[in-house]
């Protein structure tokens, strides 16, 4: 949503405002429709997979295309994608150790995508791709493997899953089946699903809110435009820095658990 965008929605009636709400999220999945049926599957394409795909295009040509693209004087392109990959070093990769930073060209893959999804959601008739749980809790299912994995490979099966209990614990045939429990739900239901509730909901929210300050105009009347409008500029400008920072937080976070199960073995 821009400016003018903002503005427009300032005259809309309610039954209108209510029908833009709708387009962006329940009504996505029946625009920009290319039928695609495999037997009872449907595999169509709408507006959601447009976006993701953008998301995804506009990923590749900065990090995978940049990289290749490099020069001894560096224009303005190759700075940014320089910059980003000092990012990564610094911020991203190898919080625990060295040896952790070859995760770290993943961790900022992720997050320059969702960074750049993020930011496409908020042009006026795009789509936020984050804000449909099904999309971010597939991504915080992906990062449960992807730590699973490298515990696993790291420490062995034994040794990663016998981490999940401290050692030397009181009252063992009590205690150790009741924190390998407590362990394992929050390895792998806890931490997934706060993952993906948290940059869900923190996107929703955030467009929903722009959206409840137009909405003030079409019960209090016109002349609340004065602030509302700006009070939503304002948090449009907000939903910016939400829009970094939450694609941030994802990355580490997944950078995190994947270093834990790195070292689990190690006390």
């Amino acid at each position: 949503m821009g400016t003018l965008s903002t503005l427009a929605f300032a005259q809309l009636s309610r039954d209108e405002l209510q029908k833009e709400i709708l387009k962006t999220w329940a009504e996505a999945k029946d625009s920009w429709v290319i039928p695609i049926h495999i037997g009872p599957v449907d595999l169509s394409i709408n507006k959601q997979i447009w976006f993701l795909w953008l998301g995804a295009a506009l990923t590749f040509i900065l990090l995978f295309i940049g990289s290749r693209l490099l020069k001894n004087r560096p224009g303005a392109y190759q700075v940014i994608v320089e910059e980003i990959y000092g990012f990564g070093r610094k911020f991203l990769g190898g919080q625990m150790g060295e040896e952790a930073q070859k995760w770290m060209p993943y961790t900022l893959s992720l997050f320059v995508f969702l960074l750049v999804l993020n930011f496409i959601g908020l042009f006026p008739y795009s789509y936020p791709v984050t804000s449909n749980i099904a999309f971010t809790m597939v991504l915080a299912i992906l990062t449960v493997i992807l730590y699973l994995y490298q515990g696993i490979r790291s420490n062995g099966l034994k040794t990663y899953f016998g981490s999940f209990v401290p050692p030397n614990m009181p009252a063992k045939p009590i205690m150790v089946p009741f924190m390998f429990f407590i362990e394992a739900v929050q390895q792998f239901i806890t931490q997934p699903l706060t993952l993906a509730v948290r940059l869900y909901a923190n996107i929703l929210a955030g467009h929903l809110i722009i959206f409840v300050f137009l909405g003030l105009i079409l019960y209090l009347g016109t002349f609340v435009a004065f602030v509302s409008v700006p009070a939503a500029l304002l948090f449009y400008a907000f939903e910016i820095f939400v829009a970094v920072i939450q694609a941030y937080i994802f990355a580490i976070l997944t950078q995190v658990y994947i270093e834990l199960a790195m070292y689990a073995g190690e006390e």
